[in-house]
């Protein structure tokens, strides 16, 4: 195998304990536990990933995510306690309706604008706190730039009921990869909105043509579009996974769910995960010699808190 290639070295057995010892200690705690639990898992997933003969690392904490999700918390009550106020202002005012709309506008808005906020100090926490060979990743992204990219990107997806996303997509994966470093060395890449449009048109009609089937080459092509456009140092990715692998590891993955009843689903994950990961390589050797620290020490977990208690809304009113 290529020094080049990424490796996964998991085992089904280790992530199915992990996995068996989160679910005990989250409904043990009602739910508290689920900081640790996320964090056990990006960590099990890090130090199971080897590149060029290194191990990756992560080094957040459940401690953090609780406090960083308490802290969103407190920002949301305050915020909607806020919106509360004026809503009930705005009733004394003898116009049908108008308080309620103006309150729908401001929830929206609130929600709305907390995207650029999680997307940004959601990926400023995650590379701050993930490591490789002693240097930490990091994300200089702004919020008031991707809140232009995503109003601009989300605005004309829903305009034109979908058929802009490629570029959205093509736009936002650039910024967000020439944002990223390691060390002192940021990411790159480059892709065209057509390309990524003809992609989805193809995978879309071959899915609904072949019941389905036709999804795995999708997957595979999406995957090997987007690593093959994305470089480092000006070293270019590559990825050569096939709809082939993909579509014989789904049917082996979901027959060992079947047939263990659900335990096997550990083993499935693993099985799978390793398949997309080991299909990606780099064409060249890093120059480390080039690369140095520059941590991110003002990164937290806020922005993730705000995305955990947004999903927990979400659970709550669906």
């Amino acid at each position: 195998m290529s020094n080049t290639r990424l490796q996964y070295h998991a085992t089904g057995g280790q992530l199915f304990i992990l996995l068996l010892k989160n679910m005990f200690l989250t409904v043990v705690t009602l739910g508290i536990y689920s900081f640790w639990a996320r964090t056990n898992v990006q960590k099990f997933m890090a130090e199971n990933l080897e590149w060029a003969g290194e191990r990756f690392s992560f080094h957040g904490t459940g401690k953090e995510r609780f406090i960083g999700f308490l802290k969103a918390a407190g920002i949301f009550i305050v915020l909607y306690i806020g919106i509360y106020i004026i809503q009930y202002i705005l009733t004394f005012i003898p116009i049908p309706y108008f308080s309620l709309i103006v309150g729908s506008l401001l929830t929206l808005s609130l929600f709305l604008g907390l995207v650029p906020i999680i997307v940004v100090g959601g990926r400023r926490y995650l590379t701050s706190r993930t490591g490789y060979r002693n240097l930490r990743f990091g994300f200089d992204g702004k919020i008031l730039e991707v809140a232009k990219l995503y109003g601009k990107g989300i605005l004309l997806t829903a305009i034109t009921l979908g058929i802009y996303y490629p570029w959205f997509f093509a736009e936002k994966e650039a910024y967000l990869q020439s944002k990223t470093r390691y060390g002192n060395t940021n990411f790159g890449f480059s892709a065209e909105g057509k390309e990524i449009f003809f992609l989805y048109l193809k995978g879309f009609l071959l899915s609904i043509v072949t019941f389905g089937i036709y999804y795995s080459w999708f997957l595979a092509d999406i995957q090997n579009y987007i690593w093959n456009r994305t470089s480092f140092q000006g070293k270019n990715f590559r990825s050569d996974i096939t709809g082939g692998k993909i579509f014989v590891n789904f049917i082996i993955a979901y027959l060992i769910i079947l047939f263990t009843l659900g335990i096997g689903f550990a083993w499935a994950v693993v099985r799978l995960t390793k398949l997309f990961i080991e299909s990606v390589s780099l064409e060249a050797e890093v120059d480390f010699s080039t690369i140095s620290a520059q941590p991110d020490t003002t990164a937290n977990a806020t922005a993730e808190g705000l995305e955990a208690l947004a999903e927990t809304l979400e659970a709550f009113l669906s």
